[in-house]
Order: structure tokens, then C-alpha cells, then sequence
């Protein structure tokens, strides 16, 4: 997969002429093309907040959002990726789906960390009182080659299950997945935020949060790693201004503009935002990056995890290969 980005008269035009220095008060303003599959997702919380706060303004950059149709709530949409890769210069993506296309001799490089652990609920109907009670009943998650398919399987096994024992339903979407729940033909079902209230008000119940299978690397900001080259600059001030977001999130001072900026991007109540930042400010969940940083050890167990569910086979890659930490070095994110 690749933005066929070595002609720059179909993409990234647009930035010719506008790379004056590599600090944004300094620079004019570039336009950065960013291509996004799912709304009302809290993945985008440092860019809103970026936004808000003016960090793009003084880096100099202007985020143009380039929307592109996704299954569901399937980053690792290959097909809708594909498609749409010459509208945009830049993304976010599952790292399993980097992980997965670079070894098909994809150029995408990750440049920036946007999720750790991500906020998922294995969530239960209240006669499953235990992991034990899911034995030859189904646990709805979605593609297998998925972060989230992984972990679910991985916390059957870290409780006594074996691959079989529970029929696995490919569900796309949280929204759908708690309908199933409702529906009885579901006994189980992995939901993000905000859909798990809507399955905790009904009195459906968490057996676990994903985040116990074990600390990974969730979704990455990629790029294609010739276009970064050549516009160094601009990929340099965004991840200066996402870097200054996730600390601005991070910082107790924040809180209220950040609760603000969250009511923003998922159209939920106040109430319900701050449920949400709940989970993510619990610092023994590490949802987010302090500062955009790029987790090795978690990209590595992620990989580990593909490993494991034979998404890969040995011998695994190593995380180095999928990254390139000069964008974030050079906007002194360490």
C-alpha cells in the first residue's frame, strides 16, 4: 500500500513552496491532508484538542480532514483505505494493519503514537457471571486479524478457555455488537466507548477490559515514508502540535477545556465525556501517549499477538521496521 507518493504532482501539491522552517512560528501555513474513517471517535482527541488550543495555528499547520467510508468501526479497512490513499498525507491505522501491509511492501511508516491500550470492554449478559459461563456460548467481536479479536481471545485463554470453546461472531461496529447483546444471540461482545454505556445501562456487565491481555501499541499516525521525506517540515510541526495536545490532556489543569473538547468530537453529554476521560486519565490503563511517543515494547507485543493467533508466522518482524523515530526526535518528543 503506498500514497504513490514519489510524484508530488498527485500528491502533497499542495505544500510545495511552504516549507520555510522547521518551526512553525517561522513557517507559513501547510496544509496537511488527513485521512479519517470513523466519526465521533475519541482516537481523535489530540487533533481536536490541537485545534482548540491553537497548537496547528502556531506550528503552522492547517489539518484538512479527508473522510473515506470504513466497515463499521474497522480501522483495518484495507479496501476503503486503498482506495481513498491518494486524497490524503497522512492517517492513522491499527498497528496490526501497518504491521501487515508493510510486509506486503507497503511504505507506510508510523511517526507518532495515537492509541496504547485501547478503551474496549469485554461486556456480558448478566447470566454470565463468569469467563467459565461463556464455555459453547458466542463472544461478538470483529475480524480476526483485529487488535481487539486478539485481545478478546487472548483474556478466553488467560481464563481457562480453549480456541473453541466459544463460538467467535465477526460483528462490525460496537453499535451492532450491543444490539446482539440485546438480542440474546450474543452472550458476549467487545464494545468501545461510548456504545458500552448504552450496554451497561441495560444491565449488561464488564467481565474484563482488553487492556489485561497484556500492554500494546493500538493505532499509529502513518505516513508514506518517501512523501515524509520530502515534507519533513510539515510532519515535524504535526507531531510538534499533537505532542503539545497529548500533554495539554495529560496535564489535571486541563481538565475541564479537555471534558469540552470531548463533547466536541463524540456529540456526547457532558456526563458521558467525562466517563470516558475517566478511563483514559487512569494512568494504570495508559490509553494514550504522554506526548505522541511511539511505544516499542507495546508495538512488539502487538506483533508478538499476531504471532501468537497466526496472523503472522515466524519469523516475526521487528518493530523497528515499521517506524521511523526522526519526526519525533526532531520535535523533541523522546
Amino acid at each position: 500500500m503506498h500514497f504513490q507518493a514519489r510524484s508530488a504532482a498527485i500528491i502533497g501539491i499542495a505544500l510545495v513552496g511552504w516549507l520555510t522552517g522547521v518551526h512553525g512560528t517561522a513557517a507559513q501555513t501547510a496544509v496537511l491532508r488527513y485521512g479519517v474513517d470513523t466519526d465521533r471517535n475519541l482516537n481523535a482527541l489530540a487533533q481536536v484538542v490541537a485545534e482548540r488550543e491553537g497548537f496547528f495555528a502556531r506550528a503552522g499547520i492547517k489539518l484538512e480532514l479527508v473522510h473515506f467510508a470504513a466497515t463499521g468501526d474497522r480501522p483495518n479497512d484495507r479496501a476503503a483505505m486503498m482506495s481513498a490513499r491518494d486524497k490524503f498525507d497522512m492517517t492513522r491505522v491499527q498497528t496490526t494493519l501497518l504491521v501487515e501491509e508493510g510486509l506486503k511492501g507497503s511504505n507506510f511508516v508510523a511517526i507518532a503514537g495515537v492509541v496504547n491500550n485501547p478503551a474496549y470492554f469485554l461486556v456480558a449478559r448478566p447470566e454470565i457471571k463468569t469467563f467459565a459461563d461463556l464455555k459453547g456460548r458466542s463472544l461478538a467481536v470483529t475480524i480476526p486479524s483485529d487488535g481487539i479479536t486478539m485481545t478478546a481471545q487472548k483474556l478466553l485463554a488467560m481464563h481457562g478457555l480453549a480456541p473453541g470453546d466459544v463460538e467467535i461472531k465477526d460483528i462490525g461496529g460496537s453499535g451492532p455488537r450491543v444490539a446482539c447483546l440485546k438480542s440474546g444471540a450474543c452472550a458476549a461482545a467487545s464494545l468501545s466507548q461510548p456504545p458500552v454505556f448504552d450496554a451497561l445501562d441495560a444491565g449488561f456487565h464488564s467481565l474484563a477490559l482488553h487492556r489485561e491481555a497484556g500492554s500494546l501499541l493500538y493505532v499509529v499516525d502513518v505516513v508514506d515514508r518517501a512523501w515524509a521525506a520530502a515534507h519533513a517540515d510539515v510532519v515535524t510541526r504535526y507531531v510538534r502540535a499533537t505532542a503539545a495536545a497529548f500533554r495539554f490532556i495529560h496535564d489535571p489543569a486541563n481538565r475541564e477545556a479537555v471534558v469540552k473538547a470531548a463533547m466536541q468530537q463524540t456529540g456526547q453529554s457532558e456526563a458521558r465525556a467525562r466517563q470516558m476521560l475517566d478511563y483514559i486519565w487512569d494512568p494504570k490503563n495508559d490509553a494514550l501517549p504522554r506526548q505522541g511517543e511511539i511505544d516499542m515494547r507495546g508495538l512488539s507485543g502487538m506483533i508478538a499477538l499476531q504471532g501468537e493467533f497466526g496472523i503472522l508466522t515466524a519469523p516475526l518482524p521487528p518493530a523497528q521496521r515499521f517506524v521511523d523515530l526522526s519526526y519525533l526526535e526532531a520535535a523533541g518528543v523522546r
